[in-house]
């Protein structure tokens, strides 16, 4: 059968330690005079995860082994995600959507909240099959709707009325090598770790 891309990391065991960050893409221009600097931001800032997994046997790590070898290299994409972060931080409950279409930049209109609820700072959505993280608390209105304060900018202008996720959002990543490896003692414990980049 063909694999079909983005595949889904196997869930067990979970990862004994993790790195996740955004990788801004900006151009520093120094005067050599004066030393002032000029920043440029460009588009293009990705999410990077840096994953590492417990000693496991082989029948454990077979499957781990599988999905990086069914990857092929930097060819195969997958969904990431920052393994401490797959709740929403606050009180908001309900079916969160997107409030208005042609939404662009660093900000994202949404509805579907309880009257009140929030969503903290530090809190990551999924709105299609893009990441983001909420940078400042916002507080819903009496209607359930607010305004979020988001990093990064939108990839893409989203339809109103598109799901908004909060718990176990996701990103499509790919490997940042080729090279698949992993490692094995003389007892026949494996040690697998890898790192992936937000694909765009």
């Amino acid at each position: 059968m063909t694999i079909s891309y983005p595949v889904t990391m196997p869930t067990t065991p979970g990862f004994v330690s993790s790195r996740f960050w955004l990788r801004s893409n900006t151009t520093v221009f120094t005067s050599p005079i004066s030393k002032v600097e000029q920043v440029l931001e460009r588009q293009g800032a990705r999410w990077a995860a840096e994953y590492v997994l417990p000693p496991m046997k082989r029948a454990t790590a077979a499957a781990w082994v599988a999905f990086l070898v069914s990857l092929r290299g930097r060819r195969g994409t997958f969904y990431g995600f920052d393994p401490d972060a797959k709740t929403m931080l606050g009180t908001a409950t309900g079916t969160i959507l997107v409030n208005g279409s042609s939404q662009t930049g660093n900000a994202l209109a949404v509805d579907g909240l309880s009257a009140g609820g929030t969503i903290l700072m530090g809190s990551y959505i999924q709105v299609g099959l893009y990441l983001y993280m909420v940078v400042e608390d916002a507080t819903a209105n009496g209607s359930g709707e607010v305004t979020l304060s988001i990093e990064p900018a939108l990839r893409t202008s989203p339809g109103n009325n598109d799901s908004v996720t909060v718990t176990n959002p996701k990103c499509i990543m790919r490997l940042t090598e080729d090279d698949v490896s992993w490692d094995a003692d003389r007892c026949s414990k494996f040690g697998i770790q890898f790192s992936a980049i937000e694909a765009l």
